[in-house]
């Protein structure tokens, strides 16, 4: 059963959509989290769930918080009113450091789900993902977290990380961790070698793979590791290019620069799978221009903090609702794999988590 302030909430809903006409009905259950908590409805008689939906403002203002998201919950009959919890309960990057699935290649940290659970993704099967967020809506701290839950994983001889910071700020704590294929690099130009190093990486890994008869990246390492031959080969670790501004690597407004980095990019996207080879870019600036056609094709998988308008949404998640998300970790995700996009908070990692974190990989990497 409902609460009283819960209760509260439900009237205003229900009665603020009377006023615009809308007749809903409250269903349980409701989904309290850390941050949010979700209140279901039915539309009854004539009213549309576009009619409903568009009504995130008006039922914002009514309860008096930062924002309302209202969108249809996925697999389920009903739509979903998203309401900020007046005390939120801050996501630590400790917490959710259990051991995850052990079939995950390569798993992503994104944080909990509004139900305060843990949730991690694999990278394999994204096959790249795709970040943007305003500036403070918390998109490089979901980096730190994602990156540093790969090193406390993962050993290097698993995942290896190639990892561009031209903002010179962000990686700095990870600089000798034994995942690091080269010190982060700090300018256009620098990403630019690494991502020409990548290509010829992965040339060289296809080669390899398709000797041997194998598909993949996959299918080579189990044959490496069924292989009874005293010449087996050495199986691959997998490789991570992580980006954390995308326009600066994309050359920003210069044209010829950003055709340059444009096909470098595409030449790792489209065929890096095979190869062991996946990328994470993040972007402050969700424009067309960065966000391209091509750009969205070789990204299924997308993950957005609060964009300043709908248009913003649709760019990288081509449907709003980003707009109205809380700052500071909150996002929507959409993996490659699954339709549904899910609500998620991103958590902490503090400056001591990751110097730890890099401190136990150097020491596990040494002890090997």
């Amino acid at each position: 059963m409902p609460n009283d302030e819960q209760l509260k909430t439900i009237t205003a809903i229900t009665l603020k959509l009377a006023q615009l006409g809308l007749e809903v009905s409250f269903v349980e259950p409701i989904t309290v989290g850390p941050i949010i908590t979700t209140y279901r409805f039915t539309p009854r008689s004539a009213s549309k769930v576009s009619q409903i939906t568009g009504c995130a403002q008006d039922l914002a203002l009514t309860l008096a918080v930062e924002d309302v998201l209202v969108r249809r919950l996925a697999g389920e009959a009903v739509i979903g009113v998203s309401v900020p919890n007046k005390t939120r309960t801050s996501v630590n990057w400790r917490d959710t450091l259990g051991e995850p699935d052990p079939s995950m290649l390569i798993p992503l940290n994104l944080g909990v789900d509004s139900e305060g659970k843990r949730y991690v993704d694999d990278l394999t099967k994204c096959p790249h993902l795709l970040i943007a967020g305003t500036t403070g809506s918390g998109k490089s701290t979901e980096l730190h977290a994602i990156t540093a839950s790969l090193l406390y994983w993962r050993s290097p001889e698993q995942v290896q990380l190639l990892l561009s910071d031209t903002k010179n700020v962000e990686f700095g704590h990870f600089i000798g961790a034994p995942h690091l294929l080269y010190e982060p690099a700090t300018t256009m130009y620098r990403t630019w070698e690494l991502m020409d190093w990548l290509i010829d990486e992965m040339d060289r890994r296809l080669k390899i793979i398709g000797r041997i008869g194998c598909r993949n990246i996959v299918d080579y390492n189990g044959f490496c590791g069924i292989s009874t031959s005293h010449n087996t080969p050495a199986k691959l670790s997998y490789i991570v290019l992580i980006i954390d501004e995308l326009a600066d690597v994309l050359g920003g407004d210069k044209r010829g620069e950003a055709k340059i980095a444009n096909a470098k990019l595409g030449r790792i996207v489209q065929k890096s799978r095979a190869a062991g080879v996946h990328v994470i870019a993040a972007t402050q600036r969700p424009s067309v221009n960065v966000v391209s056609g091509s750009i969205k094709a070789n990204f299924p998988a997308r993950l957005s903090f609060r964009l300043p308008s709908e248009a913003d949404s649709r760019t990288v998640l081509s449907e709003s609702g980003a707009e109205h998300l809380l700052s500071q970790g909150d996002m929507l995700y959409n993996g490659g794999s699954q339709p549904t996009i899910k609500r998620l908070h991103a958590s902490y990692a503090t400056i001591d988590d990751i110097r730890q974190c890099v401190s136990v990989a150097r020491m596990q990497h040494a002890m090997r």
